[in-house]
């Protein structure tokens, strides 16, 4: 799944320990979404939307709600 993750993770000035800790993420499954290499569940989506104050949609333009 396409995402803008870490583009925007890195223009809030976090690294991907620190979402990991704002998430309750690991920082490994934070870089394979970076990556696209893990697909993010409904939850993780959510978390990581939340955490970095913008909607799901613009994170992960491919989802359908």
């Amino acid at each position: 799944m396409k995402n803008n993750l870490k583009k925007i993770r890195k223009e809030r000035g976090l690294t991907q320990f620190d979402l990991a800790k704002q998430t309750d993420i690991s920082p490994s499954d934070i870089s394979q979404i970076e990556t696209e290499k893990r697909f993010p569940f409904p939850g993780w989506r959510k978390k990581l939307a939340k955490a970095l104050e913008i909607a799901e949609k613009e994170l992960f333009p491919g989802i359908k709600e």
